[in-house]
């Protein structure tokens, strides 16, 4: 813990040295010190907050369809046997799609605003949670299954009582890149068309050429991708703790 706060405070001072050495211009390279007045001043103001707000409901919207849809999705086709090898080779082939392109159909379909940004976002991040959860239940021990059926388990049981649980980390793990992923979708979305939220703030800031300010937010935007994914951490120790208990 004292090697990475360490680590920190010597790149923030490499940051200010080169800053007022090297880099005089403080419109395309701010140093700490400035960001931490200006920049911060900037986002304290309504607007800014408001434009935050936004893309943080629209991430959370993103998400939220990619946990729940990517998991189903990834159980579901992790155990239909033959199904897997089809299935993982196209979600494969769509992990490596470039998703920019295709942005203007999600307008077409969606409209402008909020649907076609959640849309783009959760697309992001669904992938990777399909095929995470997908190679973690094909991996699950064939006689706990086997058990569970002997028992009178249907299907819809024996994935959200037996493979479910047995996948945790695996998930936990594939929903943690999902949650990047679909902050970035929204990012670019609203840094493409739209006219409110963190995207477009970053826009008119690089437009007008704001060091400080577009810093932080880029920060702030930044430390919130941090909380998500220490959050999801946090979960994943809880449940897995839970899960030692129950099998103790």
């Amino acid at each position: 813990m004292k090697l990475r706060w360490i680590t920190i405070a010597l790149l923030l001072a490499a940051w200010e040295l080169l800053c007022r050495t090297l880099v005089r211009s403080g419109d395309y390279l701010a140093p700490p010190s400035r960001v931490l007045t200006s920049g911060a001043a900037y986002l304290t103001r309504a607007d800014t907050l408001a434009g935050l707000g936004v893309t943080t409901i629209r991430f959370l919207g993103a998400f939220a369809i990619t946990a729940l849809l990517g998991v189903v999705l990834g159980l579901a086709l992790g155990r239909t046997g033959r199904l897997m090898p089809p299935a993982r080779d196209i979600f494969s082939v769509l992990y490596t799609l470039p998703l920019v392109p295709f942005y203007p159909l999600f307008v077409l379909w969606f409209g402008l605003g909020f649907r076609s940004e959640v849309a783009f976002g959760a697309i992001h991040g669904m992938v990777p949670v399909v095929l995470g959860t997908m190679a973690a239940s094909s991996r699950v021990d064939e006689t706990l299954i086997t058990a569970t059926r002997a028992m009178g388990a249907g299907r819809t049981r024996v994935l959200t009582m037996v493979v479910l649980p047995a996948t945790i980390p695996d998930v936990v793990g594939a929903l943690r890149i999902g949650a990047a992923l679909s902050l970035l979708g929204v990012l670019l979305a609203e840094l493409m068309v739209s006219v409110d939220g963190a995207g477009h703030l970053i826009a008119a800031l690089i437009a007008n050429l704001r060091g400080p300010e577009l810093d932080a937010v880029i920060l702030a935007v930044c430390l919130g991708a941090v909380a998500v994914n220490a959050a999801l951490q946090l979960t994943e120790r809880h449940l897995s703790r839970g899960r030692a208990g129950t099998a103790a």
